[in-house]
C-alpha cells in the first residue's frame, strides 16, 4: 500500500511540476508584463517581457529590482501609496512609470495589481502593458495637430483658435485687426517628380522668408497645401492699418530672391480681410481674405487685393502719393512758409515757425496734414526735415541781407529725424555750409522724442543746445510725461498744445489747466507759446494769464517768405488794441 500511494505521490508531483513549469513557460513569455511582489511591494518573480524592458538581465531572483513611479513620486513612496490603496480594497489598477536602466529612462505602464488570497506572507500579482508608444503616438497626433509636419508651421486648425482669439481681445484701443491668405502657383511645378515635396520645400523657404518680416506677435500658418495664413493682431495695427498692410503686402510680394529655390515661384497672390469690416467670426473674415485671393489671382502678375475695396482704392493713392513726395524731395519742389509768432506786450513779430507746403503737379496744394503721416512712417520725413533747415538757413540769410530778421526761425524736429546717428553732425554740415549761426533757429521737438529717452537722447540735446539751438517742447500739456521732461532735460520754451486753446473762452477747465500751466513754465524760467489762437478772446485771457508769445490766424496765417515784408510793413497793425 506504502509503494502505491508513494508512486502515486511521484506521479502527482510529477503532474504539478509540469504545471509549473509550463505555467513559469507561460509567464516568463507572456507579451503581458508580470511580476510577483512581497508585502514591500519588491519583485519576486519577473518575467523576460518585464526584464527587458526595464533593462535588467536574468540575474537571481533575489537581486530583481522594479522601479515604480507615479507621476512625481518617488519610489518608496510609490510603494508606500499602493499599498495603502490595496489594504483598502484588494486590487488596485492605474497609470505608472518603470525605470528603465541606469540613465533613468521612463516608460509609462498601465498595471493591475491584486492580492494573492490572505496566505501569509502577502504575496501581489502584477500584470501590465507598456502604453509608452500609444502614450508617444498621441503625443505625435497632438503635435500634428498644432503644427504641420512637413513645414512645421501652425496648422489651419490651432490658426482659427488663434485668430477668435484675437478678435475678441480686440477693444477701443486695439479695435481692428487683419488676416492674410498668401498663394503661391509653381510655373515649374507639373515638371517636378514629385509635386507635393517641392511646393512644401518652396512654401517653406516663402515661410522663413516672411517671417523675417514680420514683427513679434504676428502669426503665420500653413492653411492648405499651396497656402499660407498670417494674422497680424490689434496691438500691431497702426492707426492707418490699411497703409500698413499695404507696406507689408508689397515687401511680402518682394521676397523672392532670383537665385534662390524661389524663383521657381511664378506669381504670388496675397487676399487681406480686415476685422470687424470684412466679418465677424473667425470663418467669416478667413473666408473674405479667400474671396479677395481669388480676385487677386485673376490677374496675370504677383500683386494682392483687400476684400474691401475703398482699402484698395486708399493703397493705389497711398503709393502713389509716396512716388510723387519722393520725386519732389529730390527735386526740392517742397517749399516753406512762414507763421509769425507775436508778442503782445510790444506788439511786434519775434519770430517765425516754418511750415512746409507742396505744390503737386497731380494734386494741387497740400497742407502737411496730407503726406505728413506717410512721410514718416516711410522715413521720408527725414529727408524732408534736412531739405526744410537747408532753406530755412538760406532764408534767415536773405532776410538778413535785408534786414528784414524778427528772431528765431521755429523748426518742428520730427522724432525719427532726432533719432538718426548723425542728426547733429548734419545740422553742423549745413550751418558751416551757409555760415550762419545756431542760435537763430529753435527746433520744435515733439513729446514722443523723450518717451524712450536714454543716454544718446541726453548727449545729443546736450550737443544742440552747445552749438546754440534753443529747444522747444511742442505740445506740451498733450502727453503723460511733460512734467519729467521740463525736469530732466536742457529745454528753453514750451508751446502749449492747441487743445487747450481751442475753444478755451468757453470751457472754464480748460482756461484754468491753461492758467496753470503758464504759470509752471514761468517758475522754471521757461518761455512760453501759444498756437492756433483764433479770436480776440483766446488772444486777452492769454495775455492776462501772463502769455506774451502768440500764434495764429487771429494774426496771419502761413506766409511764402517773398510775402513777409509787406507783412512786416504793417506790424504794428496785427495786433489790435482790444487785445493789448
Amino acid at each position: 500500500m506504502l509503494v502505491i500511494s508513494y508512486r502515486k505521490l511521484k506521479q502527482r508531483f510529477s503532474k504539478l511540476k509540469l504545471q509549473h513549469n509550463q505555467l513559469s513557460s507561460f509567464l516568463h513569455h507572456s507579451t503581458q508584463l508580470i511580476a510577483v511582489l512581497d508585502h514591500n511591494m519588491q519583485p519576486l518573480f519577473i518575467n523576460s517581457h518585464l526584464l527587458a524592458l526595464s533593462q535588467q538581465s536574468t540575474t537571481p531572483t533575489n537581486d530583481l529590482q522594479l522601479a515604480l513611479y507615479a507621476d512625481q513620486l518617488s519610489l518608496h513612496a510609490m510603494a508606500k501609496l499602493i499599498q495603502q490603496r490595496l489594504i483598502e480594497q484588494p486590487h488596485w489598477q492605474g497609470e505608472v512609470w518603470l525605470g528603465c536602466g541606469a540613465k533613468e529612462k521612463r516608460r509609462s505602464l498601465s498595471v493591475a495589481i491584486t492580492r494573492l488570497g490572505d496566505t501569509k506572507p502577502i504575496k501581489y500579482l502584477l500584470i501590465g502593458q507598456d502604453t509608452s508608444n500609444d502614450n508617444q503616438q498621441q503625443q505625435l497626433l497632438l503635435q500634428q495637430h498644432i503644427r504641420d509636419p512637413d513645414t512645421h508651421l501652425l496648422t489651419a486648425t490651432i490658426f482659427k483658435e488663434y485668430l477668435t482669439y484675437a478678435m475678441l481681445s480686440c477693444n477701443e484701443q486695439h479695435p481692428k485687426l487683419a488676416v492674410m491668405v498668401i498663394k503661391t502657383n509653381c510655373i515649374l511645378g507639373f515638371s517636378e517628380p514629385n509635386y507635393q515635396a517641392g511646393l512644401t520645400k518652396r512654401l517653406i523657404l516663402l515661410a522663413e522668408h516672411i517671417s523675417a518680416l514680420l514683427p513679434k506677435g504676428a502669426i503665420l500658418a500653413r492653411y492648405n497645401d499651396e497656402s499660407l495664413a498670417l494674422l497680424i493682431p490689434g496691438h500691431l495695427c497702426s492707426i492707418n492699418i490699411d497703409i500698413y498692410l499695404n507696406r507689408l503686402a508689397h515687401n511680402i510680394l518682394g521676397v523672392i530672391d532670383p537665385n534662390s529655390v524661389l524663383s521657381i515661384i511664378d506669381q504670388t497672390y496675397i487676399g487681406i480681410a480686415i476685422y470687424p469690416n470684412d466679418g465677424d467670426s473667425a470663418a467669416a473674415l478667413l473666408t473674405s481674405a479667400a474671396a479677395a485671393l481669388v480676385s487677386a489671382s485673376q490677374l496675370s502678375v504677383s500683386r494682392f487685393q483687400f476684400a474691401n475695396s475703398l482699402f484698395q482704392q486708399d493703397s493705389v493713392d497711398y503709393f502713389g502719393l509716396e512716388s510723387e513726395l519722393t520725386n519732389a524731395i529730390a527735386k526740392q519742389q517742397i517749399e516753406v512758409y512762414f507763421q509769425p509768432k507775436l508778442s503782445i506786450s510790444n506788439n511786434k513779430v519775434v519770430g517765425y515757425e516754418a511750415l512746409i507746403r507742396w505744390h503737386c503737379p497731380k494734386r494741387g496744394l497740400l497742407l502737411p496734414a496730407a503726406f505728413i503721416n506717410m512721410a514718416d512712417e516711410t522715413g521720408l520725413i527725414v529727408k524732408l526735415d534736412h531739405m526744410v533747415f537747408a532753406k530755412c538757413c538760406q532764408q534767415y540769410i536773405n532776410w538778413q541781407q535785408h534786414k528784414l530778421n524778427r528772431g528765431r526761425i521755429a523748426i518742428n524736429i520730427a522724432s525719427l529725424s532726432f533719432q538718426q546717428t548723425d542728426f547733429v553732425v548734419k545740422l553742423e554740415q549745413q550751418l558751416a555750409h551757409f555760415q550762419i549761426s545756431a542760435e537763430h533757429f529753435d527746433l520744435e521737438l515733439d513729446e514722443d522724442i523723450f518717451l524712450l529717452a536714454n543716454t544718446a537722447t541726453t548727449e545729443t540735446l546736450q550737443q544742440l543746445v552747445a552749438l546754440g539751438f534753443h529747444l522747444t517742447l511742442d505740445n506740451f500739456g498733450e502727453g503723460l510725461s511733460s512734467l519729467k521732461v521740463l525736469r530732466q532735460y536742457p529745454l528753453h520754451s514750451v508751446k502749449i498744445a492747441r487743445n487747450y486753446i481751442v475753444n478755451m473762452e468757453h470751457n472754464d477747465q480748460q482756461r484754468n489747466i491753461t492758467a496753470s500751466i503758464i504759470r509752471l513754465a514761468s517758475y522754471l524760467e521757461l518761455e512760453v507759446i501759444a498756437i492756433g489762437i483764433e479770436n480776440e478772446m483766446q488772444a486777452y485771457l492769454l495775455h492776462v494769464m501772463g502769455c506774451d508769445i502768440l500764434q495764429g490766424y487771429l494774426f496771419s496765417k502761413a506766409l511764402p517768405a517773398n510775402e513777409i515784408p509787406a507783412l512786416l510793413a504793417t506790424e504794428d497793425n496785427l495786433i489790435r488794441k482790444q487785445v493789448s
